[in-house]
């Protein structure tokens, strides 16, 4: 796996207020990151909606069951 390093100078007193915003962009750029990715495997897909929705439950039900929701 690859690292990218960026280095940001930032002063002291805006420290703490950088890091969360960088936190936060950081988790967006992840979640849209991941999302691409499944939307490329889903327009290669052939299931159908309802075979998307019957898995989608299933997987729902088990999460529950394992979790005791």
């Amino acid at each position: 796996m690859a690292e990218i390093v960026i280095r940001v100078e930032v002063p002291l007193e805006l420290k703490s207020t950088f890091e969360l915003a960088l936190a936060k962009v950081v988790k967006q750029f992840i979640r849209r990151a991941r999302f691409s990715v499944l939307e490329d495997v889903m327009s290669k897909s052939n299931l159908t909606d309802e075979q998307i929705k019957d898995l989608s439950d299933d997987l729902k039900e088990r999460v529950a069951k394992r979790h005791r929701l």
